[in-house]
C-alpha cells in the first residue's frame, strides 16, 4: 500500500511537468516558430549537455557555475546566523523587534536591484557587491521567521528555564534553538531559494563572472536556449538541496517533536 502510495504520489508529481513540456514543445514548433527566441525543449536539452560539457562562450561554465554558487553559499551562512541571532534577541526583546521592525522591512522591500546599484557605488566591481546584496536581502526573511518562532514559545517553558537558571549561550543553544527548529528550516529553505534569484541579478549588473554573466551575454544576443537552460539547472540546484537536506532535516524535526508529546 505504501509503495502504490508513493508511486502515484510521484505520477501526481510528475504529470503537470510532463503536460508542462508537452504544450512547450507544441506551442514552440507549430506557434511561435523562432528557435532563438522561443527554443522548443530539444534545443533547451542540446544547451544543456553544451553547459555540462563545460563549453561555454566566456570561459569554463563550471567556474562560472562554482564562482555563483560559492557567493550563494557564504551570504547565505552570514545572512542566515545573522538572521537567527537576531531573531532570537528580537523575539525575546519587543524594543528590539520594534526598533528593528522598519530598517527590515525597507530592506525587503526595495527591489534587489537598487540595493546592488548603491552597493555598486559604495564598492565598485567587487565580491563585496553580491554577498552584502544577499547578506542584506536574506537576513530580513530569516529575522522576521525567527523572531515569530521565538515569540510563539509556550511561556511555561521560558518559566521553567529562568527557574534553573538557564542564561546566555547556554541558553541560546539548548533552549531557543532546539524550541525553534522547525521554523529555522524554514527560513533555510525560503532564504536559500530566494537566493538564488538575486545573485544572478547581482553578477548580471556588478562582476566580471558567475552565472549572472552568462545569463546577460546570452540575453545580449537574443539567444533564449542557453538562458532557460541555466534556470533549468539552478532550479535543480535549489530542488535537490531542499530534497536533501532541508527535507530529511524537517522531517527528523518533525519525529522528534511527535515522540516528545
Amino acid at each position: 500500500m505504501t509503495e502504490l502510495t508513493r508511486s502515484r504520489r510521484l505520477m501526481l508529481n510528475a504529470a503537470p511537468v510532463a503536460v508542462g513540456i508537452g504544450l512547450w514543445w507544441a506551442i514552440t514548433t507549430f506557434v511561435l516558430v523562432q528557435p532563438r527566441l522561443f527554443p522548443p525543449p530539444q534545443n533547451v536539452l542540446g544547451e544543456l549537455a553544451r553547459i555540462l560539457s563545460n563549453d561555454g562562450p566566456l570561459g569554463s561554465t563550471y567556474a562560472h557555475a562554482g564562482a555563483t554558487l560559492s557567493r550563494l553559499l557564504v551570504a547565505w551562512a552570514i545572512s542566515f546566523v545573522v538572521g537567527t541571532l537576531l531573531g532570537v534577541l528580537a523575539g525575546r526583546k519587543r524594543l528590539v523587534l520594534d526598533f528593528m521592525a522598519n530598517p527590515v522591512w525597507i530592506a525587503m522591500s526595495v527591489p534587489s536591484v537598487v540595493w546592488v546599484f548603491i552597493l555598486l557605488v559604495l564598492f565598485g566591481i567587487d565580491n563585496i557587491v553580491p554577498v552584502s546584496a544577499l547578506v542584506l536581502l536574506l537576513s530580513a526573511p530569516v529575522f522576521l521567521g525567527t523572531a515569530e518562532g521565538v515569540r510563539a514559545i509556550s511561556k511555561d517553558l521560558l518559566e521553567m528555564c529562568d527557574s534553573y537558571h538557564v542564561r546566555g549561550w547556554q541558553r541560546l543553544t539548548d533552549f531557543y534553538l532546539p524550541a525553534i527548529a522547525s521554523y529555522m528550516v524554514a527560513n533555510a529553505r525560503v532564504s536559500f531559494a530566494y537566493g538564488i534569484r538575486i545573485v544572478l541579478i547581482a553578477e548580471v549588473i556588478g562582476l566580471p563572472n558567475g552565472v549572472g554573466i552568462l545569463v546577460a551575454y546570452w540575453s545580449d544576443t537574443l539567444f533564449m536556449a542557453p538562458i532557460i537552460a541555466w534556470g533549468i539547472l539552478l532550479t535543480a540546484v535549489g530542488m535537490a538541496v531542499d530534497l536533501l537536506i532541508f527535507g530529511p532535516l524537517q522531517r527528523r524535526i518533525r519525529q522528534e517533536s511527535e515522540l516528545s508529546r
